[in-house]
């Protein structure tokens, strides 16, 4: 066997016929005009490529418009009013109404003092309601009924059928 690097050797080589001046010419002027048209039709392909793009934009702006139609009558744009950034005041919260007896309400109250003059300053008071809400029982959904087939019709008829037949020649119903 032989080493896939070595190459096997030709049988026969091709000499290359000389060519005339003319040929020469001919050939020379060939070449030109095939690079002239080589040249061409690339300009051509880049000149469509850009036309479907051109198109591909157009088609997407007309599909952006559409949408953009359709949900202007539905969502109508709300102005709204500029943001106006205010420093938090503080409000004694009002007592909240007692909750319903199926919900577990804890409350924690903290007080805080301060050192220098409490009689003087304001108690502040902190309220966290922390509400236990019981998980709702889901109840799984029932399995969705088959969907009967025209097959399944057919095949249960012939069933049928052969059942009254088979109950009547041996009398069993």
């Amino acid at each position: 066997m032989t080493d896939p690097t070595e190459q096997p050797e030709p049988t026969e080589t091709k000499i290359k016929k000389p060519r005339s001046e003319k040929q020469l010419a001919i050939l020379q002027e060939a070449r030109k005009k095939a690079l002239e048209v080589r040249k061409q039709n690339a300009e051509l392909r880049k000149a469509e490529k850009e036309i479907e793009k051109a198109e591909k934009e157009k088609q997407l702006k007309e599909r952006k418009e559409k949408v953009a139609r359709y949900k202007k009558p539905q969502e109508e744009p709300q102005e709204e009013p500029p943001e106006v950034w205010e420093e938090p005041v503080k409000v004694k919260a009002k007592p909240k109404p007692k909750p319903k007896a199926r919900k577990v309400v804890k409350k924690v109250i903290e007080v805080e003092e301060s050192e220098t003059d409490s009689s003087s300053e304001e108690e502040e008071e902190v309220v966290v309601v922390k509400k236990r809400v019981p998980k709702k029982k889901t109840q799984p959904a029932p399995a969705p009924q088959p969907k009967i087939s025209a097959e399944d019709i057919l095949r249960m008829r012939r069933q049928d059928n052969y059942n009254r037949l088979y109950n009547s020649m041996f009398k069993l119903g």
